[in-house]
């Protein structure tokens, strides 16, 4: 697996950062959940753990990443087994990342 920050370049690390911030508070929300520290912190290692994966082992575009985020950390925290988008054609949402 890649260094974290070699995977984004370094004028996306915010964009990055605000997208990972915005996939673990809509995470709490749908818990209904409070935020402690320690949770904040398990969920962003889940998030860079996914970011590797994705954007490192599979080579897919940062926008792609970021798009499939919530939902991806929404699989790993309910516990269900998912796979990556294996489409060779991927449009991107419409900007909400």
């Amino acid at each position: 697996m890649s260094a974290f920050l070699d995977l984004v370049e370094q004028d996306q690390v915010g964009r990055v950062t605000v997208a990972i911030e915005r996939a673990i508070e809509r995470s709490f929300r749908e818990d209904g959940a409070r935020m402690t520290g320690a949770e904040v912190r398990r969920r962003f290692a889940i998030c860079e753990r996914l970011l590797r994966h994705l954007r490192g082992d599979l080579g897919w575009g940062l926008k792609r990443v970021l798009d499939h985020l919530p939902a991806y950390l929404r699989s790993e925290l309910d516990g269900i087994r998912w796979r990556p988008d294996t489409r060779s054609v991927w449009v991107p949402a419409d900007g909400q990342t």
